[in-house]
């Protein structure tokens, strides 16, 4: 078992980046539960709302803030930094995620940046880790959010999965995932089955994908209308040309 206040998403990333100096830091004489993520502590970093703060529902406690726990004030004040695609674990810390394909230069202040292939959010999902504390977190494209004060540390043997995109937290089942992410790389990989990912109306006899329907049909009917369905196909298969690309390197190698 891990500590209860890991189970706290700034909690985790501060305690596996081995609790760095927060400027204003201090020490109180008793413990006070912090207005951010409510877990007594002693401490502490004087905290002041900004004039154009509007997040204020994040907090657990909304009138006399006047200090935030170091690590909820570690992350408060690290918005830019945390705007970004990246796996959070106590284990191996916080890991800024470079694709393969993406020819930029990443930098993290804290943590590290690890680069991986397009596979690797696949992959991760069907098999995640069951005994370190984890956040996985994939931002949306408008400016910079307090995403990580919103996501749901995973921890344990669980049926569900929590996984972040931006302030959105995705619940995706554990039971059938590795079907429907199959299905879904048919999909991206095909011509025109994409219109019947969403439709309840099957593509007509003579389709000239009509063969590969069939072979998913039963999956994708079971997770129709879903949530988490289009943020799967969107975010976490692979471009379709990055998967074709890697096929004709595969068959070249053979």
């Amino acid at each position: 078992m891990v500590a209860v206040n890991l189970l706290q998403p700034t909690h985790l990333l501060y305690e596996s980046i081995h609790r760095p100096k927060v400027k204003g830091q201090t020490y109180s004489e008793f413990a006070k539960p912090c207005p951010l993520c409510g877990i007594p502590t002693q401490d502490i970093v004087p905290w002041k709302t900004p004039a154009k703060f509007s997040d204020l529902d994040i907090f657990a406690e909304k009138e006399g803030l006047s200090f935030l726990c170091s690590a909820c004030a570690f992350a408060l004040g690290h918005i830019k930094e945390l705007h970004k695609p990246y796996l959070l674990t106590l284990k191996e810390g916080f890991q800024l995620l470079h694709f393969d394909d993406d020819e930029r230069e990443r930098q993290t202040p804290f943590g590290q940046v690890l680069k991986i292939s397009r596979y690797f959010l696949m992959d991760f999902l069907l098999n995640v880790p069951t005994d370190d504390p984890w956040v996985f977190m994939l931002q949306s494209k408008i400016n910079p959010q307090h995403s990580l004060i919103h996501a749901k540390v995973n921890y344990g043997e669980s049926d569900t999965l929590y996984v972040s995109e931006g302030q959105t937290v995705h619940m995706i089942p554990k039971k059938g995932l590795h079907d429907l992410l199959m299905a879904l790389k048919k999909i991206k990989c095909s011509e025109s089955l994409y219109p019947y990912l969403f439709k309840d109306e099957p593509p007509r006899k003579d389709h000239p994908e009509i063969e590969t329907w069939k072979e998913i049909v039963d999956v994708i009917s079971m997770h129709r209308h879903k949530h988490y369905l289009p943020f799967l196909y969107d975010r976490i298969i692979p471009p379709k040309k990055y998967m074709l690309e890697n096929t004709l390197e595969e068959e070249k190698e053979k």
